[in-house]
């Protein structure tokens, strides 16, 4: 198959996935806005009612575990401006102790949302996991081969 050829097929694949993504009912908004919570192994999972009603409970409770840490990462942003928008010398100690605040901050974020995924989780089913893991596999599977082909050295054996 050409490369032309392999890159339309590619992009038809694309289309079609695309298209049943907005056939599937989807989940609930995650705590950030974003589709899935940011939970990529939740795509193409159908969940029943009562799975949806607690995976939104889920995230209900993740966006406003992370209000509160939004707030504070507001507030370091507001700090660090004022250390760089004050005439003379900029205090690296309070520069340095505001950087080390952001990383713990970073942390809680990243332990919060993996305990929101943890939870998601331990919703679904064995099947619904499996069926998960199956369609990551497929959609690994076709990345790589895109990867390989956009990447490709041999240019001459077209």
């Amino acid at each position: 198959m050409s490369r032309s050829s392999f890159l339309i097929a590619a992009m038809a694949v694309g289309a079609l996935a695309m298209g049943q993504a907005h056939a599937q009912p989807q989940p609930p908004m995650g705590p950030h806005g974003c589709g899935h919570g940011g939970l990529p192994f939740l795509e193409g999972v159908n969940l029943t009612t009562k799975q949806k009603d607690s995976v939104k409970k889920i995230f209900k409770e993740g966006h406003e575990d992370m209000k509160a840490l939004h707030k504070q990462e507001h507030d370091l942003h507001d700090q660090f401006e004022a250390i760089m928008l004050t005439p003379g010398k900029v205090d690296q100690a309070k520069l340095d102790a505001l950087v080390t605040e952001q990383n713990a901050l970073d942390a809680k974020e990243n332990a919060a949302r993996q305990a929101t995924a943890v939870k998601v989780h331990d919703v679904l089913t064995a099947d619904q996991i499996t069926a998960a893991k199956d369609r990551h596999d497929k959609i690994r599977a076709l990345m790589d081969q895109i990867h390989a082909i956009e990447h490709d050295d041999s240019k001459g054996d077209e």
